[in-house]
Order: structure tokens, then C-alpha cells, then sequence
């Protein structure tokens, strides 16, 4: 991996350890400043948001600045959101240094994905935009089990002391190897915004939040189903994790390797495989071995879906690429909002072990409108006047 494009997927690591971590905690936070596991199941949902509004917000307020001074100022601000977190007294306090470190979250990856696309040739976008969600494999690989780790060791507080003091390794990398790149592009943002009148730009963000939030219901209460259903100690639960991430890393390498053409198609797919994994997961919940494997599964399913939505996005709004993927990963944040409160509200109603086939009743939601989109695009090209600009549209979305 260029050095160049290693400084930005190590920053992308620290950031998708942050958003991901409450999860390996979430037992500790929850005894610790007293609320219930749903309850504390929020701190996903609260950063979600924040990410969802505040992406676009902030990527409008910046668009004039050179990518590498924003890119090391966003981490600024995240450096002090992580270590407000590490020191915070309530459950209050914790919740706003969430809110602070989310704040970056959209418009950093955004003009990562961007800057690292503009280090390729265009056939190559795929694999640059894997590359970047790389950093977010890695996390699931290391950040979350090691934070899962010393958390259980030595303290929540300590996981997030431990990311502040990385973020700030991050920050420094990109000082030092990333190369001056200057600001994306000078027209309006009014002009930028006329992209997101595109049925694929909206039809993309729609299928995104569906799949998302199906993602998210079962993510972030993946532990406490690991340990109340599957039976598997606390001391199992980092090497679980570690397993969950080598299936994500590898179900990115499938993901950067398809071809633009067959984007859609592929997502569909995928999306339709995730269901059943997903009532898999039911299925097999009370055993732990078989959950384990299952677990598995549901990691790389997942991540051969996610950087496709990605691309997806981009590849349908070329005209304003920094601002659709950060509306992307706002649509992202939506998901993963309506993930947490819809999973939380499901284990109130009927337990831990239903939210794997309520993960998946949003995944198929998901799958079955991006199999409507595709065969509406194909009967458009199949039209007896169909032009060259449908011809196009069908090679856009696969």
C-alpha cells in the first residue's frame, strides 16, 4: 500500500475504532453509569446522527479548504473528542464527547475517498475507495477487540485513552506523508446539490440507509447476543471480534475487485446473501460454535456490501464527488441510527436473539429496492427509443 494512502487509512482506523467501540463495551458502560444496554446502545445511535447531520454541514462550511489542512484539522478536533471521553464523569458528558468526535467522521472519509480516487485511474476507484474503507476492516480487526480487551483489563475509560494517543500518531502521519492536495472543486454548492436530483443519486442513498440500518441493528448489540445467547465468556469475546474482523477484511478484498459494470448486480447480491445470513444467525444463535461461524459470515457479507454503497454513490453523483460521499456516509449515519434504536426497541420486545432476523428484515427491504431500481433501468434501455444516454445509464448501474 502507497505510504500516502497509508496515512489516511490509519486515521480512518482510529475514526471507525471510535465510532465502533461502544459495542465492545457496551456491558461495561451500561454498569457503569447505570442505564440499561439499549440505553446504552444509544451511543452508537447518538454519533450516527451526528454524523448524518453534521457531515454535509461541515463539508459545506469547508469546501474551500486544502484537503490536507482539513484533513489534519479534523483530527484535531477528534483527538480532543476522544480524550474528552476517556475522562467523562456521566453518561451526559460521554454523550457529547460522541457528538464532538462525530462531527468529523462524514467529511473526513469523504475527502479521503476522494483524495485516494484521484490517486487512480478510474477503472481503479473500486479498489481506492476498498482501500480507505480498509482502515474500518482494520478496526474491526484490532481496534475494537483490543479496545474490547482493555476495556474488560484495565477500564473502559482506558480504550478511549489508548485512541486518543493513536489519533494523535494519525494526525502525524498525514503531517508528514501526505502530499499537498488542494481544495476540491470552487463551484456552489447549489450547483453541487442539483447532483442529488438524479433517481440514481437518491435511489442509492435510500438503498444505503436500508441496508445500513439493517447492518447496525445486529452490530452494535453484537456482544451481549454473543455472550446472553451464544453463551460464549467475556474472555472469548476480543477473539470473536478478531474473527468478525478478519471476515470483514476479506469480504473488502472481494469488494474492491468488482467491476464498475457489475456494481449493482453485485450488491444486489450480496444484500440478498446477507438476509440469509442473518436468519442464519437466528438459527444457530444458541450454539456457540455455529454462531461463531455465522458471525463470520455476517462480517464478510457485510463488508462485499458496504464499500459497494460507497462507490455506488460516487460513481452515480460524479458531478459533486466530496459532497455525495459525504451524504453517503450521512445516509450511513441514518441507517446505523435507525439500526440502534429499532434493535434496542426489539430486544425490549422480544430479546436478544431477535434482532439477527430483524437485521435481515431490513436488509431484504434493501435488496428488493435495489432489484426494483436495476430492472427499471434495464426496461429503460430495453426501449424501442431507447438513446445512448440510457445505454450509459445501464453501464452506470450495472
Amino acid at each position: 500500500m502507497p505510504l500516502r494512502l497509508l496515512a489516511l487509512t490509519l486515521c480512518v482506523f482510529c475514526i471507525g475504532t471510535a465510532e465502533l467501540l461502544p459495542g465492545g463495551v457496551l456491558p461495561e458502560l451500561a454498569d457503569d453509569f447505570g442505564v440499561s444496554i439499549p440505553t446504552a446502545g444509544l451511543l452508537v445511535a447518538v454519533y450516527a446522527a451526528t454524523m448524518m447531520i453534521g457531515g454535509p454541514l461541515v463539508t459545506g462550511f469547508t469546501r474551500k479548504v486544502p484537503a490536507k489542512t482539513l484533513l489534519i484539522g479534523l483530527m484535531a478536533v477528534f483527538v480532543l473528542g476522544s480524550a474528552l471521553a476517556s475522562t467523562a464523569s456521566s453518561y451526559g458528558v460521554l454523550v457529547a464527547a460522541r457528538i464532538v468526535c462525530a462531527l468529523t467522521h462524514g467529511t473526513f472519509v469523504a475527502v479521503s475517498i476522494v483524495v485516494a480516487a484521484g490517486m487512480v485511474p478510474p477503472e481503479r476507484t473500486a479498489a481506492a475507495v476498498s482501500t480507505i474503507v480498509l482502515g474500518y476492516n482494520l478496526a474491526t480487526v484490532l481496534g475494537v477487540p483490543l479496545g474490547t480487551l482493555i476495556g474488560q483489563q484495565l477500564g473502559w475509560r482506558s480504550t478511549f485513552g489508548a485512541l486518543t494517543v493513536l489519533s494523535v500518531a494519525g494526525a502525524a502521519v498525514i503531517a508528514l506523508l501526505l502530499p499537498a492536495v488542494e481544495a476540491g472543486e470552487t463551484g456552489s454548492l447549489r450547483g453541487e446539490l442539483r447532483a442529488f436530483r438524479s433517481g440514481g443519486v437518491l435511489m442509492s442513498i435510500l438503498i444505503t440507509v436500508l441496508a445500513t440500518g439493517g447492518m447496525f441493528t445486529l452490530i452494535t448489540y453484537m456482544v451481549p447476543v454473543l455472550k446472553d445467547v451464544s453463551g460464549w465468556s467475556a474472555s472469548a469475546i476480543p477473539v470473536l471480534l478478531i474473527a468478525y474482523g478478519v471476515g470483514s477484511l476479506l469480504g473488502n478484498v472481494v469488494s474492491g475487485r468488482i467491476p464498475a459494470p457489475s456494481l449493482l448486480p453485485a450488491l444486489i447480491g450480496s444484500l440478498g446473501v446477507l438476509v440469509l445470513v442473518c436468519l442464519l444467525f437466528w438459527w444457530v444463535g444458541p450454539h456457540p460454535v455455529l454462531a461463531a461461524g455465522a458471525l463470520f459470515a455476517f462480517a464478510f457479507v457485510t463488508f462485499v456490501a458496504a464499500p459497494g454503497l460507497q462507490t455506488y454513490t460516487l460513481t452515480e453523483a460524479s458531478d459533486a464527488p466530496t459532497f455525495s460521499v459525504t451524504v453517503s456516509m450521512s445516509a450511513f449515519g441514518l441507517g446505523a441510527v435507525i439500526g440502534s434504536w429499532y434493535g434496542g426497541r426489539v430486544i425490549d420486545a422480544a430479546g436478544l436473539r431477535a434482532v439477527a432476523p430483524a437485521a435481515g428484515a431490513l436488509v431484504a427491504a434493501a435488496a428488493l429496492t435495489a432489484l426494483a431500481w436495476h430492472l427499471k433501468v434495464r426496461a429503460r434501455a430495453a426501449a424501442p427509443d431507447g438513446t445512448r444516454q440510457t445505454t450509459e445509464l445501464l453501464t452506470t448501474h450495472g
